[in-house]
């Protein structure tokens, strides 16, 4: 756990909490031996959340949306979508774009590739390192 915690970017007691917060049966890794193992996928739909609520967005929210970029990952990484997150009057919108509109509303935009991808690097170092 504190591993993926690493992977993702958060403290390991935040990974946990979010994993028992989760509102649905998706993303919550296999559990083996008193020990949970997440799958890239599932590091992934955590480091979106990550992203999301750094810029504000609810945990719950953000869950939500990346539950939809994280499935649709199943088969293969994202290409150039990003993500752009608006805030609203007291919510937030969500729209995946090719090409980004950056107008005064715009709040955040994610590079839903190149989190995807900077998240398999780091996994590739460390366990690349745990192999030697």
């Amino acid at each position: 756990m504190s591993e993926a915690a690493d992977l993702i970017g958060v403290p390991e007691m935040t990974l946990r909490t979010w994993l028992a917060r989760v509102p649905f049966n998706d993303f919550t890794g296999i559990k083996k031996a008193n020990r949970v193992f997440l799958s890239c996928q599932d590091a992934y739909f955590f480091l979106l959340v990550r992203e999301m609520t750094r810029f504000g967005v609810p945990v719950r929210s953000a869950m939500h949306e990346a539950r939809d970029i994280a499935d649709a990952m199943d088969e293969a990484l994202p290409n150039g979508e990003r993500l752009v997150i608006r805030h609203g009057a007291g919510s937030h919108g969500f729209e995946i774009i090719n090409d980004p509109d950056f107008t005064t509303d715009s709040g955040a935009i994610l590079p839903l590739r190149s989190l995807a991808v900077g998240l398999i690097e780091r996994a590739a170092v460390v366990y690349l390192e745990e192999a030697n």
